[in-house]
């Protein structure tokens, strides 16, 4: 009977009918076949990305390894167990190093419905600074628009700054905003706040000089529009502008920016590593912060393009991004909770 990878291939060494040649070839392989077909087993329960760089780096090896000692089998012991074994072990290691697309789609799925939400609530205080930061500033340029505009409006746009919050300046009237300007407004926010969540993330290799700024501006931007909609007496409508979608995409912001900072700590402060060892060891997880942001960007994106510009009642508007902000909460507060997942914190 052919052992199924995983099983040792101790007992081929000792079976009689197998030629020396051929015992003394098990012999040789024999360990890198063991550890190619516990590593199968083991990326089958958990996910090749789980196994760690210098095991994944070795199951490389015992892949190739097995390859070539399969090519050998091939010429000078067909028909026997061994190549039966062989043939069988390479191919289901094959299929979890580049084939298993099914099973990439699992871990990916795994990832987003389970391993994100830990890793978020895990990496609690970079994301907690950057929203600090944030919603620092967003005070700090809500109460400058009243005290001081000409200085406020400097951390807008000027796509913003120009076409919109100057007529407010002007005229103080509740007329003063056309219907035309509010696609314009919402789109102009959509993609600055795009580029900032970028910035913030790559800003984190400045020893998180960009990441701070582009937090503070951004939040900046948004106290500043709210204060200036507040004086016009058009600040419900503001809110129904921004509140839909930006429930999501602010705070994907934040998170964009706590990976930029989880960067950023690992070069300012590593501690007893060398520099570029605590930021090798923390890319991963700001690599993973970040991109574990684009789908709650991809959700506000829809319905910045589909439902903030209809004609919904601003009621209804304000309500869908409450929901939307509660389903966040509860997506990063809930999934992955017990034991395990206290022991991965």
């Amino acid at each position: 009977m052919i052992p199924r990878p995983g099983a040792s291939m101790g007992a081929f060494a000792t079976r009689k009918d197998c030629g020396v040649q051929e015992r003394e070839f098990v012999d040789s392989g024999r360990n890198a076949w063991d550890r190619l077909a516990h590593a199968v087993t083991g990326a089958r329960s958990a996910g090749v990305a789980r196994l760690g760089a210098p095991a994944l780096r070795q199951m490389h090896e015992d892949y190739r390894r097995a390859g070539a000692d399969l090519a050998y089998a091939q010429t000078h012991f067909p028909g026997t167990p061994t190549l039966e074994y062989l043939n069988r072990l390479v191919g289901q290691a094959h299929g979890e190093l580049y084939g298993a697309a099914p099973r990439r789609l699992t871990a990916v799925l795994s990832f987003f419905a389970r391993d994100y939400p830990r890793m978020l609530r895990r990496e609690w205080r970079p994301v907690g600074l950057a929203a600090l930061i944030l919603l620092g500033a967003g005070a700090g340029g809500f109460i400058a628009a009243y005290v001081d505009y000409p200085l406020a409006r400097l951390f807008l746009p000027a796509q913003i700054r120009d076409g919109i919050t100057d007529s407010f300046q002007k005229t103080k009237q509740a007329n003063a905003l056309s219907s035309a300007a509010y696609p314009i407004l919402s789109a102009a926010i959509g993609v600055n706040n795009v580029q900032v969540a970028i910035m913030a993330f790559a800003g984190g290799m400045t020893f998180g000089l960009m990441t701070v700024y582009s937090m503070f501006s951004n939040g900046a931007m948004l106290g500043v529009l709210a204060g200036v909609f507040q004086q016009a007496r058009l600040s419900t409508e503001f809110w129904a502008l921004i509140v839909p979608h930006g429930s999501l995409e602010i705070p994907a912001i934040i998170i964009a920016g706590g990976a930029g900072l989880k960067l950023a700590g690992a070069l300012a402060f590593p501690g007893d590593l060398p520099r570029g060892v605590a930021l090798k060891q923390a890319a991963p997880v700001a690599v993973r912060l970040f991109l574990g942001a684009v789908p709650i960007f991809a959700v506000a994106a829809v319905i910045e393009g589909f439902f903030t510009p209809t004609g919904a009642p601003v009621t209804t508007k304000l309500a869908v991004g409450g929901v939307m902000f509660l389903l966040l909460c509860a997506y990063v507060l809930l999934p992955g909770r017990g034991a395990k997942d206290e022991r991965a914190a």
